[in-house]
């Protein structure tokens, strides 16, 4: 489903720039940024917390 979306999404950038519709493709383009960008952002903060909770759990061990 998102490998799709991504899909028409580029197609569509390029299809923009084939008609001369540029600022249309800059804005798909920056909208696409952004997307990845939040995403990238997400899993970050999922990251921080795994291991953090990893991290407490292994002090908790630790001190038994």
């Amino acid at each position: 489903m998102v490998w799709a979306a991504l899909a028409v999404l580029i197609a569509a950038i390029v299809a923009c720039f084939v008609l001369d519709r540029f600022m249309i493709a800059y804005g798909l383009i920056v909208f696409l940024m952004t997307v990845l960008t939040a995403t990238g952002q997400v899993y970050g903060i999922d990251n921080h917390l795994y291991l953090d909770k990893k991290a407490r759990e292994y002090d908790e061990k630790k001190r038994r």
